[in-house]
């Protein structure tokens, strides 16, 4: 039986990625539980079929470059995401980017973490009922 209160989705092609986030879930947030998805359309048929929706979605690289639009279009209205937070994760700060996301529905648009005080902070920021924490 799993008792897990909640989950997150990463979408990331970098499995190193995907330890380093897990370190930060089983550390912060042990209450949760980290997703791995290494493309966008394996956590689409996934998550469908999953009893649960998730309750953030870390968007880090698994879309084709200047796609990402689109597809952040299709996560906020598909049915396993609706209303779910989607974080757009990025290597470097764009003021364009942010606000083109932000304003195409985009929760937040946040650094990729290099140490483990960034990642902390970001997982904080995941867990539900802790996220309004300001970076």
């Amino acid at each position: 039986m799993n008792t897990t209160a909640y989950w997150v989705a990463l979408l990331d092609e970098d499995e190193d990625d995907f330890v380093f986030w897990q370190h930060g879930f089983r550390t912060w947030a042990t209450e949760g539980e980290l997703k791995w998805y290494s493309s966008a359309e394996r956590f689409l048929s996934e998550a469908t079929a999953s009893p649960t929706k998730p309750s953030a979605i870390v968007l880090d690289g698994v879309v084709p470059k200047g796609e990402e639009a689109a597809w952040l279009k299709t996560f906020l209205s598909h049915i396993c995401c609706a209303n779910t937070p989607v974080f757009m994760l990025v290597g470097q700060s764009n003021e364009e980017d942010r606000q083109r996301y932000l304003d195409q529905g985009a929760t937040d648009y946040l650094i990729k973490p290099t140490s483990s005080e960034e990642l902390e902070k970001i997982v904080k920021l995941l867990v539900p009922n802790r996220g309004n924490i300001s970076l």
